[in-house]
């Protein structure tokens, strides 16, 4: 028989090895699955399991994090930063290596969750990758640092050679060459991220002839990020590229090649309907940006005469 003490200790040890309820900040609230809190209450089931039969065996079978593998949705990964540049004075371009020549897996489109740490708080962010699909031995991400983010301080830390956490892929979209006949793509600032792999896609396979009008949104012309993708890209048969620049008014400024192809102000009703109207084929519009930005382009595009299901949202 176990004497009071013993139970008491025992009972000490089983209540340290009880999950830890994540805050509210390790949710990057981009509705992945499995979720944080997700997590969390699958390991509060197993912890409460192994309790009730008194077998702490139970509670293994966790990966390993320091070496990455598989990517898992459940497991963060740790990889190696291996670049970080600089594109705007608040957005960056940062380059994980992979091991061996491997690939990330992702389908273009699909998004990770990155988790940082910043005074002893940890939060988690979803990130999509711009590197193609099918890179080998490396991948990018493009994040915004904003001023008062907390995920922001942790990325603006980084240096080649440190180590970041990451798990996934999630997301929704699942793209296949030819399936649609135009996509209407919509992307406000670092929204671009989706669009890239999904676009590259495209002109990397000479057999897909899906259409491509893209339009990007952002406040100056210096703004724009990933200029030279973008030029590269819309020199294929299949693809345009046009920007809406909301913190300038005059064509004059800019370089001859963009004047025909940007408008000044906001993507707005009359501007979307414009864009639907002179699609070549019945376009798939894809959207992302902030929520503002997302809510008020599906509205537009309703109007503009386009079906629920003929839009996807990231």
């Amino acid at each position: 028989m176990m004497d009071e003490t013993g139970e008491e200790e025992e009972e000490e040890a089983w209540l340290q090895l009880r999950p830890v309820e994540p805050l509210p900040s390790q949710c990057c609230g981009s509705g992945c699955s499995p979720c944080v809190f997700d997590l969390y209450h699958r390991e509060l089931a197993r912890w409460e399991a192994a309790r009730a039969s008194k077998d702490s065996s139970l509670l293994s079978g966790e990966e390993s994090q320091s070496c990455p593998s598989k990517l898992n949705p459940e497991t963060f990964l740790a990889f190696r930063i291996s670049a970080v540049d600089r594109l705007t004075k608040d957005t960056y371009r940062i380059r994980f290596a992979l091991p061996r020549n491997s690939q990330l897996g992702l389908r273009p489109g699909q998004h990770l969750i990155l988790r940082g740490k910043v005074d002893d708080l940890e939060i988690q962010r979803a990130y999509t990758p711009i590197s193609p699909a099918n890179a080998e031995g490396y991948f990018e991400v493009l994040i915004k640092c904003y001023q008062t983010g907390l995920m922001s301080r942790y990325v603006e830390s980084w240096s080649a050679g440190d180590t970041a956490f990451w798990r996934g892929p999630f997301g929704d979209f699942f793209y296949k060459p030819n399936q649609y006949g135009e996509l209407l793509m919509l992307a406000s600032g670092t929204g671009l991220a989706p669009m890239v792999p999904v676009l590259q896609s495209i002109t990397d396979n000479a057999e897909d002839e899906t259409f491509v009008t893209l339009v990007g949104c952002f406040k100056t012309f210096e703004g724009i990020y990933l200029k030279t993708f973008l030029q590269e890209q819309a020199r294929f048969w299949n693809v345009r590229t046009f920007f809406v620049l909301s913190q300038e008014n005059s064509p004059e400024q800019l370089p001859w090649s963009y004047r025909e192809k940007t408008r000044f102000g906001r993507l707005a009703q009359d501007l979307i309907e414009e864009l639907v109207g002179s699609c070549r084929r019945k376009p798939f519009a894809l959207v992302c940006g902030s929520a503002e930005f997302t809510k008020d382009m599906a509205r537009y595009l309703l109007c503009a005469g386009l079906a629920e299901d003929s839009c996807f949202l990231f």
